[in-house]
């Protein structure tokens, strides 16, 4: 285990500081920006304009995005297995809804969120029988003040043999959302996953599944109501493996559309 951890180390020294990429400087935003110049990068921090109509799409947007995704072929790693990655997840939000405008401060009035989001995460999975592993993962912006962390199980139901065509496997995670002090949001995942594997390394899947998100606004800016918001999900990915070397990409369709890829070591 001793090499594992060692990559693991390795691989989160490479994660960028930014998570969120921002917009083009030189003209003035529209709808006007929070802004507190304290702040290093854009963070969540709620204005007394949110409402909770706003609030409420806010926890469904940010809360189902950020939840814990499968990125992986509904196969198990078996006992003593370990897979440690680097991902990359990307995804398009309406920056001048209210939702978005309302719980973001920005270093200063020209300083956007941007449409095109992104971040990355460092994942670590174990194999702790021939059919569960457990894995966790983590991210933060180090100049914002937003992160988080997950922890999943993944049961396989099925594994491809001469007599079964297809792979299963069932899934459940929580992720919860960290550093943020307007809120304390949480995240519930359950899905299904099935994929067929062919020359021995490329295994397309599908899968469904859905996010319960449960957030409570903790800010002194507003009094709002706790949102608790289910959002069901579709997922399409590709996983290929050889070696030791895994390169899998997923497509989730749920409150937003997000993409994710993923760079592994498998041991």
């Amino acid at each position: 285990m001793k090499s594992p951890r060692m990559l693991l180390v390795a691989l989160m020294g490479l994660i960028p500081t930014g998570a969120f990429a921002h917009g083009p400087d030189g003209h003035p935003p529209d709808p006007n920006l929070h802004v507190d110049p304290t702040l290093k990068d854009c963070s969540v921090m709620f204005a007394p304009e949110l409402t909770q109509e706003a609030f409420g799409r806010f926890v469904r947007e940010f809360g189902s995005t950020s939840a814990f995704k499968s990125v992986a072929a509904p196969m198990t790693l078996r006992r003593g297995g370990v897979l440690v990655a680097i991902e990359q997840i990307n995804f398009k939000v309406d920056e001048h809804a209210d939702s978005w405008n309302d719980t973001f401060y920005h270093p200063d009035s020209y300083h956007e969120l941007g449409s095109d989001l992104s971040f990355p995460k460092v994942r670590l999975r174990v194999g702790v029988s021939d059919r569960v592993d457990l894995g966790a993962f983590w991210t933060k912006n180090m100049n914002a003040n937003y992160g988080w962390v997950g922890f999943e199980g993944r049961y396989g139901i099925l594994r491809q043999t001469e007599t079964m065509p297809i792979s299963l496997a069932a899934r459940l995670a929580y992720t919860k959302t960290l550093y943020v002090h307007d809120m304390d949001m949480h995240a519930l995942t359950a899905d299904v996953t099935a994929g067929r594997t062919f020359w021995g390394m490329l295994t397309p899947y599908v899968g469904v599944g859905g996010d319960l998100v449960y957030a409570l606004e903790t800010s002194d800016a507003v009094q709002l109501h706790s949102e608790t918001q289910p959002v069901s999900h579709a997922l399409a990915g590709v996983e290929l493996r050889y070696w030791h070397v895994s390169l899998g990409a997923e497509l989730n369709q749920a409150a937003l559309r997000n993409f994710q890829f993923q760079v592994a070591a498998a041991f």
